[in-house]
């Protein structure tokens, strides 16, 4: 899936949670009460510094917490400090137990974190707060930064909480996980509007990343969400829809890598379209099983057509669906979004699941990208809060006897050593 708007620079911020406290060692909310990293915290700031070792950010901003200013100097020289991005201010919580607030004052803290309003630990902020600070401080540092610029920004897991409720705000609970330590997220601003491109990547600690090894040993399925590699329709900016586009060189080299790096699991399922098939065989121990509806949003008439043809010929409609919102079928003939989300959904939770290894699913951008919208509250007619997932990118949903939960989005550590 291509979005309207014609490619440029975009702006990125970077955001890295701090490394491990001593405080989230033992199991306490510190909030904006200070102190070290723990040990471990300690040891796992040298791979977080490899990992960004070539980012090469314009700015690196940090909150004035130690433990978040300790993690930046891992990896940058300097730092600027903006106390807009310190932790939220957890009241008379702060430096307690959460298993001691949840038995004393359980039901106080789930109306604080369900009605948004009410202050934690009673002189806190509310959540509803710390986002309007936190959003307010990430817009300035997004109008501050020229295109094609990127920031790093290290802080808090409230804080990351706070950035993820415009992009992954949950129906009624949470629809994410809670960012781990050292763990990466981007957010890029495009045309003026900010997308999650990258959430929860912890892919430089290395092995099974914790977050979807919990799921696994609590039983829950666990989904391996994988875009297919690259092809020359991708590079043309064409809208490939159901045409079946093979990968180009480099889509061989990503899917190949992404076999590297992830290995093999038992249970594949991947649409029938060659890009995705092919990208499926890499991960696949048992061979591949082809679900028609796993295919991308079938585009009508502008079917292989570039973003530049279909603006010239269809200009209001084009208006109408990316610029006020309403849904219309593509290409006059072709599927709606909340067509496209009603049958990837529908199609993915009625799939058979492996227990003990996640699912492999192998599909399209703007078909994972529909069935991860579809899983937050988020208004949008075509899932513009998430940014297209990148190419062999992979994103892993538990489905939990609550709901779905989204570990992580559009991980990819293998691309970033190609070109």
């Amino acid at each position: 899936m291509i979005p309207f708007r014609s490619p440029g620079p975009l702006r990125e911020i970077v955001f890295i949670r701090h490394a491990e406290s001593q405080a989230n060692s033992e199991g306490v909310w510190n909030g904006q009460s200070d102190g070290p990293l723990s040990a471990e915290g300690e040891a796992s700031l040298a791979p977080l510094a490899r990992r960004l070792a070539d980012r090469g950010f314009d700015r690196v901003i940090s909150s004035s917490l130690q433990r978040a200013r300790r993690t930046a100097e891992s990896f940058a020289d300097g730092c600027e400090i903006n106390d807009e991005l310190i932790e939220i201010n957890l009241g008379r919580w702060e430096g307690r137990a959460l298993a001691e607030i949840q038995a004393e004052e359980g039901d106080e803290l789930r109306r604080a974190i369900s009605a948004r309003t009410i202050p934690m630990g009673g002189t806190g902020e509310s959540l509803e707060q710390v986002t309007e600070r936190v959003l307010a401080a990430v817009d300035r540092i997004f109008d501050e930064l020229e295109d094609g610029r990127s920031a790093a920004v290290v802080t808090h897991g409230g804080v990351m909480q706070a950035v993820l409720h415009r992009h992954m705000a949950g129906k009624k609970r949470r629809a994410r996980a809670f960012t781990g330590n050292t763990a990466i997220s981007s957010v890029v601003r495009e045309g003026g509007r900010p997308r999650l491109a990258v959430f929860n990547d912890l892919s430089h600690i290395g092995g099974r990343p914790a977050h979807v090894q919990a799921r696994l040993s609590a039983g829950d399925p666990v989904l391996a969400l994988i875009r297919h590699g690259r092809t020359k329709a991708n590079v043309e900016r064409r809208w490939q829809g159901h045409g079946d586009w093979g990968l180009d060189d480099l889509g061989t080299r990503q899917a190949d890598a992404l076999g590297e790096w992830y290995g093999k699991v038992s249970r594949v399922y991947s649409s029938p379209l060659r890009r995705a098939a092919a990208t499926a065989e890499r991960v696949a121990a048992n061979g591949v099983v082809c679900v028609d509806g796993l295919k991308e949003l079938e585009m009508g008439e502008w079917e292989g057509l570039t973003t530049d043809d279909i603006v010239a010929r269809w200009p209001e409609k084009m208006e109408t669906i990316y610029k006020r919102g309403v849904d219309l079928r593509r290409g006059e003939t072709g599927e709606s979004w909340g067509e496209l989300t009603a049958r990837v959904s529908n199609t993915i939770h009625s799939l058979e699941t492996a227990r003990g290894e996640p699912t492999a699913v192998v599909a399209h951008g703007g078909a994972l990208r529909s069935f991860v919208s579809s899983l937050t509250k988020t208004e949008d007619t075509h899932a513009e809060s998430l940014f297209t997932p990148a190419n062999t990118s992979v994103t892993h949903v538990a489905l939990t006897p609550s709901g779905a939960e989204i570990l992580d989005y559009s991980v990819a550590p293998h691309l970033e050593t190609l070109q």
